[in-house]
């Protein structure tokens, strides 16, 4: 983190000129205690000399007090999944109090902001009910300010979509729409082609990862897509039927019990739902069954991996955001997988079923509840 380092410039630019603290101080109207203080750090130099120090070494202000409120990428990192971590063990206004100061602090550090607005909307639900709402609306405050003063075309793009996540939260499809509905639709695979000219200079091996991403990120889009459109056809077998079947080719297809977890969880979940909605007891059962298997037999803490087939991604990975970690603690999405069961009530009518019992009696004991 780069913070107000005036005194580092001072005994740089001091010493870079051959001067002592006396002549310094001589040539400012000050004392040596004074110059000595502010090049340790106890105090700093009254605005009125900054202008006089920066001509003096024959810099400027900006470069005397060195102040350049960002944080590199990987202090972010870190800061985020520290944060995300205190909010399973501090009580919850004390978590937030600390994002709400960091915030101000790095008030144009927009990666950071973008991080600190996706820390609330990752976890406005440990709040009480109460404040939720106004927690999701504080990080689209977050996300509308970045895509208005950020010259970052990319980090727009992401805080558009993350303020839309917001709305979707706060049940204002509207805001959606407006939101998304005039994205820039890309006319031609342009990853694709970045791939072929990597071929062309002689560099395969960037040509395949390219084209790896490009899969991967695919894959986990077409299994969302799926499942977003299998709860839309609830109401019609047939199609539900035929849109199982292709979820499930393509998770056996690219193995992904193994490869994403998370994706699998959600799809077990949205099949039992639907076949709870549809009054199958024995499929909704043999999903929620599949659910907890898989909830159980993962590895915590989650992370993103390649595999076998995606054996050029990991690299890609360690880039992103977050690099490989997830976007909550460990505690919170254990609680997470367990509610989905024990607290939705599209398993109401299961309550007394002995299989059910049996499912969230085992998430409860090995995750945690």
């Amino acid at each position: 983190m780069n913070e107000l380092n005036i005194a580092k410039t001072l005994v740089s630019k001091r010493r870079e000129k051959g001067i002592t603290q006396e002549e310094l101080a001589a040539y400012i109207g000050v004392s040596k205690a004074s110059v000595s203080k502010w090049e340790t750090g106890q105090s700093y130099p009254d605005i009125t000399f900054l202008p006089q120090l920066a001509t003096y070494f024959n810099i400027s202000v900006d470069e005397l007090i060195n102040y350049q409120p960002q944080m590199i990428k990987e202090d972010i990192r870190k800061l985020y999944l520290r944060l995300s971590h205190d909010f399973t063990k501090n009580p919850f206004e004390q978590v937030m109090s600390e994002i709400r100061e960091i915030s101000k602090k790095y008030f144009s550090c927009f990666p950071l902001l973008f991080h600190m607005g996706a820390l609330l909307a990752n976890h406005y639900m440990l709040a009480e009910e109460s404040q939720q709402k106004e927690i999701i609306r504080e990080a689209i405050e977050i996300f509308a300010r970045i895509k208005s003063e950020s010259d970052d075309f990319t980090l727009c793009q992401q805080s558009n979509v993350m303020e839309a996540v917001c709305y979707f939260f706060l049940s204002e499809p509207a805001k959606i729409i407006e939101l998304l509905a005039e994205e820039d639709i890309p006319m031609m695979n342009q990853n694709n082609l970045l791939s072929v000219g990597y071929s062309m200079i002689g560099k395969p091996d960037k040509a395949k990862e390219i084209l790896q991403v490009e899969i991967y990120q695919n894959f986990l889009s077409m299994m969302q897509n799926l499942t977003a459109l299998l709860q839309l056809e609830i109401s019609d077998p047939q199609a539900v039927k035929i849109i199982i079947e292709r979820i499930t080719c393509l998770a056996d297809a690219f193995h992904a019990k193994q490869l994403h977890p998370s994706t699998m969880l959600a799809v077990y979940l949205n099949l039992a739902v639907v076949y709870a909605a549809q009054n199958d007891t024995a499929n909704t059962l043999s999903a929620l069954q599949d659910y907890c298997d898989l909830a159980v037999g993962i590895s915590y803490p989650l992370s993103l991996h390649g595999d076998q087939f995606f054996n050029r991604i990991d690299a890609w990975l360690s880039e992103l955001n977050l690099g490989i970690h997830a976007p909550r603690d460990d505690k919170t999405i254990k609680q997470s997988i367990l509610t989905g069961i024990a607290g939705n009530p599209a398993f109401a009518s299961l309550t007394d079923n002995l299989k059910y019992q049996h499912i969230v009696e085992k998430l409860t004991t090995v995750l945690g509840g």
